[in-house]
């Protein structure tokens, strides 16, 4: 089964591909968190320190989770790909479809989102209100041992991604694997 599965595309489609690299990938991901600065640092601080609204963390965190999705459904790639001429490409080497981009982009929609759940109950408490700047936010948070651990998996998880994108021949992370995505270069 596991051979089926990950079969080389180059050998199932007798055709030349360009894998995307670590270090390519690495870059696409920094320019992709410059994209998402402005909202997920800039506007998630202002909420933080100011208003203080569990439904604008809400907010903020769809269109974070939403932003990789969104892009590799529609255009085959994140600005960051985009930038260093990457794509993503399914086991045909076509645009993935929307449960294709969904799955792989699972290790990072399922964390954000229990992360998100676990956080509103403490918006509305009264710590939470006393709260000035990020580093104090971040430590009063680190008092819910969930989200302390749903973090450390997720950190965990990018970690092995890390490492499977570094030593793969074909470059695939866990996500590329469970999906049969591939990231190559255009």
């Amino acid at each position: 089964m596991e051979g089926a599965l990950d079969e080389s595309i180059r050998q199932k489609e007798n055709t030349s591909v360009t894998y995307g690299g670590f270090w390519l990938r690495f870059v696409a991901t920094l320019l992709d968190t410059l994209v998402l600065a402005p909202i997920t640092f800039g506007v998630s601080y202002y909420n933080i320190v100011s208003l203080k609204s569990a439904p604008a963390m809400i907010f903020i965190t769809i269109i974070s989770i939403a932003y990789k999705p969104f892009m590799e459904f529609y255009y085959g790639a994140t600005l960051g790909k985009m930038a260093v001429n990457l794509k993503v490409v399914n086991h045909d080497l076509e645009r993935p479809d929307l449960q294709t981009v969904l799955l792989r982009n699972i290790f990072h929609i399922v964390p954000t989102l229990i992360v998100a759940v676990l956080e509103i109950p403490a918006y509305s408490s009264d710590g939470f209100q006393s709260v000035s700047g990020y580093m104090e936010f971040s430590n009063y948070i680190e008092q819910f041992s969930t989200i302390r651990i749903v973090n450390l998996i997720a950190g965990l998880i990018v970690i092995v991604e890390a490492i499977m994108i570094g030593t793969d021949d074909e470059k695939r992370s866990w996500h590329d694997r469970i999906a049969r995505t591939y990231v190559i270069e255009k």
